[in-house]
C-alpha cells in the first residue's frame, strides 16, 4: 500500500486504479475469512482473492518505490504498524476483557507495514547488486524456508520472506512499459479469462486447491499439511505462478483512466487498511456476519458491507493517524 505522489498522467491512474480494487479485496478478504469454515462460497472467493491481492500490493510498492527517505519511510511504517497493535489491544480489551500483546510477532494486520519497512532496508543495502540474481535467489530461498518450523510470525520473518520476490519484481519492471501493455485489447481479453478460469477453478475445484490456502498467506511453515512436508518447494512454485498470472491479469483489465472517486480512493489505501479491521473486530462481537450467514441474500449483504466499509473509509477524515505520522516522520528526516 505504498504510494507516493507522481505526476497526474494516465498511466499513474491505471495503478490507483488497481490499489483501490485491492484494498476493496483486502476488506472482503477479512471479513469473509470470519466465516469461511461456513461456506464453500466465501472459500472459494478467499482462495481466489488471497492468491493475488497481497503480492499485487508488495510488486506496485516496489513498482514505485525509490531509494529515498529511507529513515523516514521505515520509521513511518514501523510506528504505523505498532500504533495499530496498542490501538488493537486496547479494543479487544474493551470488547472481550482480555487480550494479549506481542511486540515482535503478529500474525494479523500490522505485518504489512513491518514487511515493507524490512523491504526498503533490504532495497537500499543491496541497491547496486544485480537484481535478476537477487529476483532468482529471493525465489529459491523462498521456496525452502517453509520446511524450517522455526520461521513464522515472528519478526514478520515468514511473510517477509515469501512475498520478498513480488516487492522485487516490481523494482525491475517499468511502471509506463506495463501499462502501455496492459492497453493492449488482447491482453485484456486474455486477462479476462484468466481470472475467470481461475474464478470457476477455485468454486468447482475448491476441495481440490483450497488445501494452498497456508501457502498464498505466505505465513505457514510446511509441516501445516503432510503434502507439503516433500512437495512443499514445489507447491511454492505453483502458488508463485499463480499469483503472478492472476496478478498481472488484474492490472490488465484495469482501466488506464481516471474514473471518479475510485482514482482518488486508490491513493488513500493505507488509511483503510489501517482502520477496516477494528470495524470488522466489532461488527464480529456483535454477531452481525453471523445472523447474514443464515441466508445467500444475508451473505451477499455481508460482502457488499464489506466494500461499503472499504469506500467510506476512503474519505477523507480517515487518513488520521497514517497520513499524520508518515508526515511527521518525514519532517523528522528533514
Amino acid at each position: 500500500m505504498e504510494h507516493k505522489s507522481h505526476p497526474r498522467n494516465d498511466r499513474i491512474f491505471l495503478y490507483e486504479n488497481v490499489r483501490f480494487i485491492l484494498i476493496v479485496l483486502v476488506v472482503v478478504g477479512h471479513a469473509i475469512d470470519l466465516n469461511t469454515a461456513q461456506s464453500k462460497v466465501y472459500k472459494s472467493l478467499f482462495l481466489w482473492i488471497y492468491s493475488f491481492h497481497m503480492p499485487l500490493f508488495l510488486f506496485l510498492s516496489g513498482l514505485f518505490h525509490k531509494n529515498k527517505n529511507i529513515t523516514a519511510k521505515v520509521l513511518g511504517y514501523i510506528c504505523i504498524g505498532f500504533l495499530w497493535k496498542i490501538v488493537y489491544f486496547i479494543e479487544k480489551m474493551l470488547i472481550y476483557g482480555e487480550a494479549s500483546f506481542s511486540l515482535l510477532l503478529d500474525g494479523g494486520i500490522p505485518w504489512y507495514m513491518f514487511v515493507l519497512a524490512i523491504y526498503i532496508v533490504v532495497s537500499y543495502s543491496l541497491r547496486n547488486m544485480n537484481k535478476r540474481f537477487l529476483l532468482l535467489f529471493s525465489v529459491m530461498i523462498a521456496c525452502f524456508v517453509g520446511y524450517d518450523t522455526g520461521i513464522g510470525d515472528f519478526l514478520y520473518l515468514s511473510r517477509a520472506v515469501v512475498f520478498y520476490p513480488f516487492f522485487l519484481l516490481g523494482e525491475m519492471i517499468n511502471a509506463e512499459t506495463l501499462a502501455k501493455a496492459a492497453e493492449n485489447k488482447r491482453i485484456k481479453g486474455m486477462a479476462f479469462a484468466v481470472l475467470a478460469i481461475w474464478g470457476v477453478a477455485c468454486l468447482a475445484g475448491l476441495d481440490q486447491l483450497y488445501f494452498l490456502r497456508p501457502l498464498f498467506t505466505g505465513r505457514n511453515p510446511f509441516s501445516v499439511n503432510e503434502i507439503f512436508n516433500r512437495w512443499g518447494c514445489v507447491f511454492r512454485m505453483v502458488c508463485y505462478i499463480i499469483s503472478v498470472i492472476t496478478g498481472f491479469s488484474v492490472i490488465g483489465i484495469v482501466p488506464n483512466r481516471s474514473v471518479p472517486a475510485i482514482t482518488l480512493f486508490g491513493r488513500r489505501t493505507l488509511q483503510v487498511y489501517f482502520w477496516h479491521y477494528f470495524v470488522i473486530t466489532i461488527l464480529d462481537k456483535l454477531e452481525v456476519n453471523d445472523l447474514l450467514m443464515a441466508t445467500t441474500g444475508g451473505r451477499l449483504i455481508w460482502i457488499l458491507s464489506a466494500v461499503f466499509l472499504a469506500v467510506v473509509l476512503s474519505l477523507k477524515p480517515f487518513a488520521f493517524p497514517t497520513k499524520n505520522i508518515l508526515k511527521a516522520c518525514k519532517s523528522c528526516n528533514d
